[in-house]
């Protein structure tokens, strides 16, 4: 599996008017059963992707991430973000406590897939945290899920 801290980070100083990212996740087929890793990718310039991310957050700030899926690696499957209608985090599958206060990730359609994923992420805390997560989308007919490895965000709060 690729590893995700071998790629550059996504760090991105967010100021009180708030910060919008278009950004591109490509995901990738299991190989040998194993979860492969997906960079996200700049939409703005494709050759430019990212392993983790670390937000400097102004107080009030909010990063938006648009995040749409590209699924040239993974043809002849018609994979959308999981939905997790209570949780409001589509799309992602937290893996540390108090990730729910600071991301909301909500799926939007595109043409009748949900290939759209808006999150929001906000600073409430004040204080740095570090969130563990895994991407998550569904293959619509066959109930079939593809998760990718675990990245690591990175929230420091902050003036910035």
């Amino acid at each position: 599996m690729s590893n995700c801290a071998d790629l550059p980070v996504l760090e991105c100083e967010v100021p009180k008017e708030g910060l919008k990212l278009d950004l591109v996740l490509r995901p990738r087929e299991p190989k040998d059963g194993e979860l492969q890793y997906w960079p996200l990718f700049n939409a703005a310039n494709p050759e430019e992707h990212f392993g983790n991310m670390r937000f400097k957050i102004q107080k009030g700030g909010v990063a938006t991430l648009n995040v749409t899926l590209d699924l040239s690696e993974v043809s002849g499957r018609e994979l959308e973000f999981a939905r997790c209608h209570f949780h409001k985090l589509d799309g992602i599958i937290a893996l540390t406590p108090d990730f729910r206060h600071q991301f909301r990730a909500r799926a939007k359609r595109v043409e009748g897939e949900y290939t759209k994923l808006i999150i929001r992420i906000k600073d409430k805390a004040k204080i740095p945290d570090n969130f563990s997560f895994l991407w998550m989308c569904v293959d619509p007919e066959t109930g079939m899920h593809f998760v990718s490895g675990d990245p690591d965000a990175v929230i420091d709060p902050g003036d910035i």
